[in-house]
Order: structure tokens, then sequence, then C-alpha cells
């Protein structure tokens, strides 16, 4: 439960006398641009081997089409570097100053109605007044950063100037906070731990089998291009850098829902191989008139995202039931375990 007492460095008594600025820093800056430049040498060399590579018949479309895919990347990068340099959150003189990338509001904090608590991203603080409503998302902030805002405007308002605010506590303030307090969650029977070395052995085995097929295919069909498929797998292997050097306790029942998608995801990736690769190799005939290969991309996908919604909305239907485990018969307990920082003489709850 967040009921400890924060520290003085994310204590405040009155609003107006909030003097802060929040940014991201310098670094996030020169990372985009780096990055820009980087993924943008690599990206040329991968379409100007694209146009070496491709049947003339194809060559220009197929450029384009890579060229459009890799420029989507460059936009990511130079959003990235355009949300460091200009969004800050700014609190001066009772006023809430959100600066954008091609926006600025300055809100008077005593004409805020209402917070809306956003499960958007990473978390989203959304203000509303009689004339207009800003949001702060959290994703561009450090965690002591994110800690001190959720708390700050968790206290200086009602409760019953707040919504959403149970599901939004269950799911980003209370992780929020474990981390901040460097609070680790409860051991569960079921726990394994996942670490690096867990994760380069995935990518090893999805890498060495996707090497296989890549093979296979480019002998049989002699064209060198799916010798490349590897490279796939390995794209993923930074994401080892996510995971703690420490590992992460992963529990079985409570990722059972993500589990079962992804078996699903596996098999039903199989199946498609399967029914695929006997058009692909001619040794069924493809029915006139059709595409054989986009029909079986468009069920798979279909068939996918479906599973992907079913577990979204039995995992939403969870957190739903286990944000309100803290309230018992229709009141809050004496000390509610979706509080953050010290109780508040102001709340809208009657008791």
């Amino acid at each position: 439960m967040m009921n400890e007492e924060p520290d003085d460095d994310y204590s405040s008594s009155e609003p107006d006398k909030q003097e802060r600025v929040f940014r991201q820093e310098k670094k996030e800056q020169y990372e985009a641009i780096i990055s820009l430049i980087f993924f943008g040498i690599i990206g040329l060399g991968f379409i100007y081997g694209m146009w070496l590579i491709a049947p003339v018949e194809t060559r220009i479309y197929a450029t384009l089409f890579f060229g459009v895919l890799w420029g989507l990347l460059m936009s990511i990068f130079f959003c990235s570097f355009l949300i460091a340099k200009y969004v800050s959150v700014t609190f001066h003189n009772g006023n809430l100053i959100l600066q954008g990338v091609f926006s600025k509001k300055d809100i008077l904090m005593s004409n805020i109605e209402e917070i809306r608590w956003s499960l958007y991203s990473h978390g989203q603080i959304k203000v509303e007044t009689a004339a207009e409503t800003g949001s702060i998302n959290l994703y561009y902030f450090e965690n002591e950063e994110r800690h001190w805002l959720i708390q700050y405007f968790r206290d200086h308002f009602p409760e019953c100037r707040q919504e959403n605010w149970p599901l939004f506590c269950h799911q980003i303030a209370l992780p929020l906070r474990n981390r901040h307090f460097n609070k680790p969650r409860a051991p569960r029977p079921d726990d394994f731990l996942h670490t690096r070395n867990r994760w380069d052995k995935l990518t090893i085995v999805f890498t060495t089998i996707t090497a296989l097929i890549s093979v296979l295919t480019a002998w049989h069909l002699q064209q060198m291009k799916y010798l490349l498929l590897p490279v796939l797998p390995l794209c993923g292997w930074f994401v080892r850098y996510t995971i703690p050097e420490t590992g992460v306790p992963v529990s079985v029942s409570e990722n059972k829902n993500f589990n079962e998608t992804a078996y699903f995801f596996g098999l039903w990736s199989v199946v498609w191989v399967i029914i695929y690769l006997p058009f692909r190799f001619e040794l069924l005939p493809a029915p006139a008139g059709i595409s054989v290969g986009w029909t079986i991309v468009f069920i798979w996908t279909s068939g996918f995202y479906w599973r992907l919604f079913l577990m979204c909305r039995r995992d939403h239907q969870k957190d739903l039931e286990d944000a309100k485990e803290p309230f018992r018969n229709g009141k809050p307990a004496t000390r509610p375990a979706t509080e953050v920082g010290p109780a508040r003489s102001h709340s809208c709850i009657a008791t």
C-alpha cells in the first residue's frame, strides 16, 4: 500500500508555493541525434542494397516500400529529439505551465476542476478546467519525477475531483512506488528468475531455427535474400538490456494470460508456415484469382489480433477486480491501499 510518509523532497503544503520545472536531460537529445545519424546511415545502406538485389520490374516499388518503413523509424527518433528539447512541466506562482512541442498551456491551479488519471502509455495526469484541458505524460520523466507529480496532484485535490484513481494506482502508482522506495514485491511459489542469460538463450534458439528455415528456403528457391531472415530475431537481442542485471522474478500464474497468448502465437505461426510453404514451393496448386500468401497473412493476422484482444480484455478485468480489493462494503479501509502520501483532510469521501 502506498501509505508511507513521503520524503521531504516530495512533500509540500500549498500548491501556489511550488516552484519546480520538469524536463528531460540534455543527454536525451544527444541520444536521439546519435540514433538519427546511426540508423540513418544503416537505412541508406539497406535501401541501396534493396535496389541492388530486387528484381528490375519491382525494384522501384521495393525500394520505396523499404524507404517508407525506415522513414517511420527515423520519425520516431526525430520526435524523441523534439520531445526532449521542448516538452516540460513547470509549477510557477500557482500556475501549471505545460510546454509541448507545438503548443503551450498556462493553467491556473485554482481553476482546475478535475484530475483524470489515465493509463495511457506509462500513465498520464489530465487536468481539466472549465475552459481547457491539459495532460502530463509521465513517460517523458524519470521515476522520481513521476512519483513527485503523482503524489502532488493526489495530495492537493479533493478525492471527489479525481477520476479513475484506484485503477491508476493499481497499474502504475503502486509499481512506481515500489521501485522508488526499492521495495520488491512479495515472492510467489511459482516464481522463476528471468535473467539476461535466459534471454540470450531464447534469442539463440529462435535465431538458429530461423537460420535453418532461411537456408532451406534460399537453397530451394535459389534466392539469397532469404538468408537475411535471422536478422529479425537478432534485433530482439537488445531487449536483454531492459532486464536488470540481477534478473527479475516472474510469476507463472500471474502471467498465465500472457503465456497462453504466447503459446497461441507460436502454434498459430507454425500453422501459418505449414499451410504457406506447400504453395510457396509449388507442391500444391494455388487457387486461381487470389493471392495465397496475402490471404494466409490476413487470416493469421486476424487470428492473432483476436487472441491479443482477448488477453487485453481479461487483463483489464483482472485489474478492475484487484483495484477494488482495498474497499470493504463500499467504503475505503481506515487507510486505503490506494492512498499516496499523507492523509488529506479535504477528502470528499463520506465517513
